[in-house]
């Protein structure tokens, strides 16, 4: 008989990531990461490889690892896997590569600092990876004062950055030692290696553009001793790709340079001369489907078909994410199911395994067939499936007619409904990303506890073309606010009981606009604002995006632009508070840090017109909800629900 869904069923998820082929496209791996309950100490997240023959669809497990086993990558001649490899708890990965037919993994690398990206080079079947060698930043551990002299010196989910460059290794699986090769000051976030053995990393080029966030393609010789810049200027480049001849190039980065609220397009230009062409137009090329289930690395790089012809692209269209054939005179041609996410894929001789999920199923490996057949591989999540009858989902709804700016919602409706049929508005982060057909566990552990959940995508949602994501620049609180509320009044118009209560919540953009909101707006039984945003003058200064971020999407400096940052601010608005609110916030967050709540606790607590709570999370960033300890999530969903329950 299938339970209720409470929170501390997150122990029974399994996240699947991280999608690979053969090179030959005979055998697939996935990352498969559990929580594993501890004799001593909370539970901790345990991943370990599974290796799935495609024909058969049989499936074992590969890597089991003491700690976690991830990022696998299988050799040119499909005989290998190489995958990093944690084994002892506070230690870095380290590389380890294991034969196919049967025997024990080795490690090839010994790095204090570990090892943080690596590739394998077809040209020779060696491997080249980054590490920062035997750099250990022992600062923290000596208390010692730290220097700064950068705009960017922290970022979220690294905290202070490494003073010391990285160095890119080359490791000859016959030798007894690595080879560098080459020296970057600041860290590549990608290794690509072509046919012939040339090497294209995504790297900052200078401070300059280090702090800007931008970053450069580089092409460097095999051996490491010639590189050249291949953008002419740099970019946010997110992913590249070789077509199997080495003359062009297919890289992500925004369909409008220099303008972080313009979509995700798919580029492609001459590796030696011409300038790059945008093949997607206004389509969104990032899989920015908002969800709570997934743990790991959900590559999305643009995959080279038919040899060099077209290109296989995840799109993101009104909160669909799915693939797409990109031929390079700009045609596309959909292949995937409507009503799904794709949040990771990798494509070899014309088979494709990817990562899927829908409302009310987690992510699972799946194989594409040439001829579009698509086979289920993994099946990790089956039992949490069959023991917990979840929420059904309904929408789109269309909650505004203004063809310029269709404002869409979905919602969750649950299998045993309060009796006072209260509903739940959730509002994304970003702004630019958006909900859609991803799982998102809170939303059916809220639906479980009888409340319909109501999601969707306000004007600054991505997925929805230029024009919609950047309509609310320099104007947060306006239109966004609106569409929120056309949401909300849409969803109880259509619901069983039109009085029913309705409560608000979100993080990050989304904690910001619930901050707003109860600011503007008393129509809430009671909200809770996450990891959320309420003074854009101090963020400026404190967040490790804020001097730019602020300036990019808020219009302004606080020095120059007082006024106008200090209008979009929800403090500015606070002593129009009087929803009952709770206040939950990570005390590691470089992103939103937790000054940010603890103003508008001050505040809310000072003027005492509103009943205010504050939770604070110690050892936690900006992504508790989605990969924080796992104790710390479910202590997280509880409060949540709790607030809910105790304002009916």
């Amino acid at each position: 008989m299938a339970q209720r869904l409470e929170s501390s069923h997150l122990y029974e998820l399994a996240f699947v990531s991280d999608p690979q082929l053969s090179s030959d496209g005979r055998k697939a791996a996935a990352v498969v990461t559990s929580i594993a309950e501890q004799p001593e100490g909370p539970p901790q997240y345990r991943g370990r490889i599974d290796l799935f023959d495609v024909k058969t669809g049989d499936a074992r497990r590969l890597t089991n690892g003491p700690v976690a086993d991830t990022s696998p990558r299988f050799s040119p001649d499909a005989r290998q896997l190489a995958y990093l490899s944690v084994r002892e708890v506070g230690t870095k990965p380290q590389l380890f590569v294991i034969e196919l037919d049967g025997g024990e993994a080795r490690a090839v690398t010994e790095h204090p600092a570990g090892v943080d990206l690596f590739a394998w080079d077809p040209s020779d079947q060696s491997l080249v990876y980054l590490s920062r060698g035997d750099a250990v930043d022992a600062r923290e551990k000596s208390g010692q004062p730290l220097t700064v002299t950068r705009a960017r010196y922290k970022q979220e989910g690294i905290g202070f950055l490494p003073g010391t460059g990285t160095t890119l290794y080359r490791r000859h699986l016959d030798r007894d030692a690595s080879e560098p090769l080459a020296d970057f000051e600041y860290a590549p976030s990608e290794i690509t290696v072509d046919a012939s053995g040339a090497l294209y990393l995504i790297a900052p080029s200078s401070s300059d553009d280090h702090d800007a966030w931008r970053q450069q393609i580089w092409r460097l010789s095999k051996t490491g001793n010639r590189r050249r810049a291949l953008l002419e200027e740099p970019e946010s480049v997110g992913s590249v790709a070789v077509s199997p001849d080495g003359a062009n190039l297919a890289y992500l980065a925004p369909s409008i340079p220099q303008d972080s609220t313009s979509p995700m397009g798919v580029w492609v230009k001459r590796v030696r001369r011409g300038r790059p062409m945008l093949l997607t137009g206004d389509l969104e090329a990032a899989p920015a489907v908002s969800g709570d289930a997934r743990y790991g690395r959900y590559p999305n790089v643009p995959a080279w078909q038919n040899d060099g012809g077209t290109l296989l692209a995840n799109l993101n269209v009104e909160g669909r994410s799915g693939l797409a054939s990109i031929a390079l005179d700009g045609s596309i041609t959909f292949v995937h199911r409507a009503s799904q996410a794709v949040t990771a894929f990798q494509a070899v001789k014309g088979r494709v395994a990817f990562i899927a999920e829908t409302p009310t199923t987690p992510g699972e490996l799946w194989l594409r067939f040439k001829n579009g057949r698509e086979r289920q591989l993994s099946s990790a999540n089956e039992t949490f499936l069959e023991g917990h009858e979840l929420a059904t989902a309904a929408g789109p709804f269309l909650a505004s007619g203004d063809e310029h700016a269709p404002v869409r919602y979905w919602t969750l409706n649950p299998p045993e409904p309060r009796k006072d049929r209260a509903l739940v508005i959730q509002v994304h982060g970003g702004p630019h990303t958006n909900y859609g057909y991803g799982f998102t566990f809170e939303f059916q552990v809220l639906a479980a506890a009888g409340y319909r959940v109501v999601y969707g995508n306000p004007r600054g949602s991505s997925s929805f073309g230029h024009q919609f994501s950047a309509s609310m620049h320099a104007g947060y609180g306006s239109i966004d606010a609106d569409d929120v509320m056309a949401i909300a009044d849409h969803a109880l118009e259509h619901h069983d009981d039109p009085q029913a209560p309705i409560h608000l919540t979100g993080g990050s953009y989304g904690g910001f606009m619930t901050n707003w909101l109860v600011g503007h707006s008393r129509r809430f039984r009671s909200a809770v604002t996450q990891r959320s945003i309420s003074n854009w003058l101090s963020f400026y200064g404190t967040s490790d995006i804020g001097y730019h971020f602020t300036v990019e999407q808020l219009g302004g400096r606080p020095w120059d632009d007082m006024e106008l940052l200090w209008h979009q601010s929800p403090i500015r608005y606070v002593a129009e508070v009087t929803t009952p609110l709770l206040i939950i916030h990570s005390e590691q967050d470089h992103r939103c840090p937790i000054e940010q709540a603890e103003q508008f606790y001050s505040a809310l607590k000072t003027l005492d017109r509103a009943e205010t709570e504050m939770i604070r999370f110690p050892g936690e960033g900006h992504e508790l909800s989605r990969s924080g300890r796992p104790d710390r999530r479910v202590a997280r969903l509880d409060a949540i629900r709790t607030w809910f329950e105790r304002h009916p």
